[in-house]
C-alpha cells in the first residue's frame, strides 16, 4: 500500500484517502480465511501485519486530524469505519491461524500416536503384559511441536519423537525376551517366588539377577528353620514321651512303697517329725525342669508326708 495522506487547513485540501481506502479494502477482500498450506499460513501472516500497520496508519492520521475544522468529521468516520474493517479482518485471520495450526497439530500427533501403537501391538504376548505408559505419552509429543511455525516442521519434529519412540519400544522388546530366558532357568521348586513376573521383566539384567538370588536365598533360609523348629519338636515330643514312661516307672515304685508303708500311717506323731530329703537330678533346660516340678508337686504334694518340693539348679 502506499503512504496514507492527509493535509488539513480547515477543510479538506490534499489526500490520497479514497485511494488508499480503495487499496487496504481490497487487499482485505482479497486475504484468504480458510489455511490449508504453509504458503496460506505465510500470505495471512503477512496480511496480519500489513493490516495492523494499515490501523496504526490511520489511527496517527486521525490523531492528527484531530487539531483540523469540524469539516473533517466526514473523514474520521470514515478512517474510524475502514479501521475498524482491518481490525476485524485482522483478528479473523489470527483466529484461523491459530485454530487451524492446532487442528494440524492435533492431526500429526493423533498420526504419532496411532503409529506408536502399532509398534507395540507387533510385539510379543509377553511384552504386552509389562507396563506400556511409558511409551504412550501424547504431552511428549505435543511438545515437541512447539515453536514450529509450520505444519511440515511440526511433522518432522513429530516424526523424529516418534522413532525415537520406536527405538525405545525394541530395545525394552529385546530386554524383556532377555529376561525371559533368564527367568525360565530358574529352577521349577522356584516358580512360586516369582509371581510378579511382568514385574521383573522389566528390570533390567543385573537388577533381575540380583532379585532372583535374594529370592531363592530367603526361600532356602527359611526352609532351613522350618526344618530345624521340625527336629526341636519332635525331640521335644520324644523327650517328653521318655520323661512320662519315667515318671510312670517313678509312680509304681511309690504305690509300691506306699504298700509297704501303709501300716506305718498309723504311727505316733513323733516318727511323722523325722524328716528325710529325697533328691532327684533332672537334665533339661528350665523350662522342661519347671514343667517336671509341677508334675511332682501334682502327684505328691497333697500326700502328708511331703514337707516340701522344690527346683534347685
Amino acid at each position: 500500500m502506499n503512504a496514507l495522506q492527509i493535509k488539513l487547513t480547515g477543510e479538506v485540501t490534499d489526500t490520497n484517502f479514497e485511494e488508499w481506502k480503495t487499496e487496504l479494502l481490497a487487499q482485505i477482500a482479497g486475504s484468504k480465511r480458510e489455511l490449508k498450506t504453509d504458503d496460506d499460513f505465510a500470505i495471512a501472516e503477512s496480511d496480519v501485519k500489513s493490516f495492523k500497520s494499515g490501523e496504526k496508519t490511520l489511527k496517527a492520521a486521525k490523531e492528527s486530524a484531530l487539531e483540523q475544522a469540524a469539516a473533517i468529521q466526514k473523514l474520521f468516520a470514515a478512517i474510524d469505519e475502514v479501521t475498524e474493517e482491518a481490525r476485524q479482518a485482522r483478528l479473523s485471520l489470527e483466529r484461523q491461524i491459530k485454530s487451524r495450526k492446532e487442528e494440524i497439530r492435533d492431526e500429526i500427533v493423533d498420526d504419532g500416536m496411532r503409529n506408536i501403537e502399532a509398534c507395540l501391538a507387533k510385539q510379543s504376548a509377553t511384552f504386552q503384559d509389562v507396563n506400556r505408559e511409558t511409551f504412550m505419552r501424547r504431552d511428549e509429543l505435543e511438545d515437541f511441536t512447539k515453536g514450529k511455525r509450520s505444519g511440515s516442521g511440526m511433522q518432522k519434529a513429530v516424526n523424529e519423537a516418534v522413532d525415537e519412540v520406536k527405538e525405545k519400544i525394541k530395545a525394552r522388546a529385546e530386554l524383556i525376551a532377555d529376561n525371559e530366558k533368564t527367568v525360565a532357568q530358574v529352577d521349577s521348586k522356584y516358580t512360586a517366588l516369582f509371581q510378579d513376573k511382568s514385574t521383573l521383566l522389566g528390570q533390567n539384567a543385573e537388577e533381575l539377577a540380583k532379585t532372583i538370588k535374594e529370592r531363592i536365598a530367603f526361600f532356602e533360609e527359611e526352609q532351613e528353620k522350618q526344618k530345624a523348629a521340625e527336629l526341636a519338636a519332635k525331640k521335644s515330643t520324644s523327650d517328653n514321651a521318655d520323661a512320662s514312661s519315667a515318671d510312670n516307672d517313678e509312680n509304681d515304685i511309690e504305690e509300691e512303697e506306699d504298700d509297704e508303708v501303709e501300716p506305718e500311717e498309723e504311727e505316733s506323731t513323733a516318727d511323722l517329725e523325722q524328716r528325710h530329703t529325697i533328691s532327684i537330678e533332672v537334665f533339661a533346660d528350665a523350662s522342661r525342669a519347671n514343667e517336671f516340678l509341677d508334675e511332682l508337686e501334682g502327684r505328691y504334694s497333697h500326700r502328708e508326708m511331703i514337707g516340701e518340693i522344690r527346683l534347685e539348679k
